[in-house]
């Protein structure tokens, strides 16, 4: 088997997003060799992606700032690995809010995936939904709040698949945000054919009316036979815990 090296994807050093775990490396698509029973998944993410803009609350005169940030990516095997046509693996939404408009925001979230790949949601592999307060530092499990929840299936939106809460959210099932707020999403997906890097995985971030992003990550799946073990030794981390001071809870 021909083992071929793909371009890695770098994150900007912005202050107020912290650095994504693998957007140093580079990334191989192969999977000769196996994985070890239990393993921390690396993420491939793209890069940031600015998102609206406002003017800081009460500023006087004005003052202009970004209003959401964010960047997506997909786990890996360790070292660098890509997945294979058939096996589950996660893309997650990295979200912050670096503006400071009065209302905050309620932010209206889609997911964008290439032909060929597929929420893979089952009891095995959930997805996750985490915030870390502005306020306290503090990490939430938003999948055991009572407002929001983390939703488990996804109806068609406005261009994507809709990632609502599913207990309302902040309206809508929107998701809350204001100055200092983290949010991240992960959501385990399949392929059911290869990728090459030539289309994405897309989110649409909505943070206000007419105000539209789409972090996005070029997507790669191998479609070579494979000897792993299986998936339930493998841990995701989460790159909103990378946050300085680090929030409790993490």
């Amino acid at each position: 088997m021909t083992m071929h090296r793909l371009p890695c994807l770098f994150a900007a050093a912005l202050a107020s997003v912290p650095g994504p775990g693998n957007a140093q490396s580079s990334f191989i698509a192969g999977v000769e060799t196996p994985a070890a029973p239990t393993q921390v998944l690396p993420w491939y993410n793209g890069v940031i992606a600015n998102i609206g803009t406002d003017f800081a609350c009460l500023s006087d005169p004005p003052i202009p700032e970004i209003r959401v940030q964010g960047y997506a990516g997909f786990s890996v095997i360790p070292p660098n690995l890509a997945p294979a046509v058939g096996e589950v693996f996660y893309t997650h939404l990295v979200l912050s809010h670096p503006g400071n408009p009065c209302a905050g925001s309620a932010v209206g979230i889609e997911l964008l995936l290439p032909a060929g790949v597929e929420p893979a949601n089952s009891a095995e592999n959930p997805a996750f939904c985490f915030a870390v307060s502005g306020v306290s530092n503090r990490l939430f499990d938003l999948g055991a709040d009572a407002g929001y929840g983390c939703p488990q299936s996804y109806p068609q939106g406005l261009e994507g698949l809709a990632v609502r809460a599913p207990r309302g959210g902040i309206g809508g099932g929107a998701w809350g945000m204001g100055r200092g707020f983290w949010l991240e999403l992960l959501i385990p997906l399949r392929a059911t054919q290869p990728q090459f890097g030539a289309t994405n995985i897309t989110w649409r971030v909505n943070p206000d009316i007419g105000v539209v992003g789409y972090p996005k990550v070029p997507l790669f799946v191998t479609n070579d036979v494979i000897f792993r073990t299986a998936n339930e030794g493998n841990v995701l981390t989460l790159d909103i815990c990378g946050v300085t001071p680090r929030p409790q809870g993490c």
